[in-house]
């Protein structure tokens, strides 16, 4: 980790109109055409850093472009309607892994063909898939949704998981858990066994998520593993460096995988459906490595759900400029907990808010930064700054919807 970018001075978050950048120089930085809105978003270009949250409405799916063109898949979730889900996006009639699919393969960087890095959060059926998605089973005997149904569309080089190779309980790894985990460990098992690709266990304190095409260009990036089977990195009472935590009661989402991206002055946090005393290790994480004021962006825990901001977090002033919700259902974003955490973060988006959230909370929601889209984060080369699309996802256009930024990192 590079510490050297991990003090930073205090966050300020300024927009298009008050800005001193120049309107329209940040996203040109960004890409030799401007974006636009009506018109579809322009493609990453080296030195961006471009983050997308695809949205369903059946899951939660990151796609993640680095500087140099390395990619990164965190989920790929597929799960059923139910009573409490928004409308699927883009309609009813094509599957959650399809829609990622189309859109991976339009944004992937010219000439690759595979994702280099997937590394799932956690095997829950919004970040996998679920057995109600399942169509077909592989002959290697596992079944297909989500994530193991989009391989055979995108294929991954290498895997990242927070229990391979053994996926069983121990002292310091809980149990695999969710529908379509044994799946999941059999895949992983068939895969490097017969060289399709390559794999290992997700481990905090290090850096397994590196650039592959041209590292010492881009030497002010990284990847920094976070936490994962509920321990996270952290300073003991001696200030060393070290695993905090334990294994938790549970083996769901206490036991998510995150990480800490730094791109010069530009910091960033995803951990997944991070709950309970894990999320309170994460905010000391956080006040010990990147400092009050100093988050530029941040991946919602638990698609914002009413215990997805923990009380550690609200303590150490964790205020990121930009807060990103994947949410999906009825009860997420939580309305109660979106009031409290809005005086403390300059814009939240939103990949969908149920339309009853909307009806009831309407002066709430009329507070934040956008709804209802496709949301791409793109970092300037270097990380000085960066913007947000908002993109139509009723269709495979990808028309920019809303424009916001330009913001400053500090």
């Amino acid at each position: 980790m590079k510490k050297s970018y991990l003090l930073l001075s205090a966050v300020a978050m300024l927009c298009i109109t008050c800005s001193n950048i120049p309107e329209g120089e940040a996203q040109k930085n960004l890409s030799g055409t401007l974006p636009t809105v009506g018109k579809t978003l322009p493609l990453w270009s080296e030195g961006n850093l471009d983050i997308h949250f695809i949205n369903t409405a059946r899951g939660e799916c990151c796609f993640y472009i680095l500087p140099d063109g390395t990619t990164l898949l965190v989920d790929a979730g597929e799960i059923a309607s139910s009573d409490k889900a928004i409308p699927q996006r883009p309609n009813a009639l094509t599957r959650p892994c399809t829609t990622y699919a189309n859109y991976i393969k339009h944004f992937l960087p010219t000439g690759k063909r595979a994702i280099d890095y997937c590394a799932p959060s956690h095997l829950h059926i919004d970040h996998i898939g679920g057995e109600d998605m399942v169509t077909e089973s592989a002959e290697a005997g596992y079944r297909k949704a989500g994530l193991l149904a989009l391989y055979d569309r995108v294929p991954y080089n290498h895997i990242l998981d927070r229990a391979y190779p053994t996926y069983t309980e121990d002292d310091s790894t809980p149990a695999i858990e969710g529908q379509l985990a044994t799946d999941w460990a059999t895949f992983v098992t068939w895969g490097v066994r017969e060289g399709k690709f390559t794999a290992e266990r997700f481990t905090p304190g290090t850096e397994q998520i590196v650039l592959k095409n041209n590292a010492a260009k881009y030497d002010n990036f990284s990847i920094f593993n976070i936490c994962a089977n509920g321990f996270v990195w952290g300073k003991d009472s001696s200030g060393n460096e070290t695993l905090l935590g334990s294994k938790p009661k549970g083996s769901g989402n206490p036991c998510s995988c995150g990480f800490h991206i730094t791109y010069g002055k530009f910091d960033y946090i995803a951990c997944g459906d991070l709950t309970s005393s894990p999320q309170n290790l994460m905010a000391l994480y956080f006040s010990d490595f990147i400092g009050n004021g100093n988050l530029e962006a941040f991946k919602c825990n638990h698609h914002l759900a009413s215990n997805s901001w923990g009380s550690k977090m609200l303590s150490t002033n964790f205020d990121p400029q930009v807060a990103i919700g994947h949410c999906f259902a009825s009860t997420k974003p939580h309305p109660e907990k979106l009031a409290e955490i809005l005086p403390t973060v300059k814009d939240f988006f939103a990949t969908n808010i149920h339309h009853q959230t909307l009806n009831d909370n309407r002066e709430l929601i009329d507070k934040i930064g956008g709804y209802d889209g496709h949301i791409v984060l793109r970092v300037a080369p270097g990380g000085d700054n960066f913007m947000v699309y908002l993109l139509d996802d009723t269709n495979f256009n990808y028309d920019v919807k809303s424009i916001h930024g330009p913001y400053e990192s500090k």
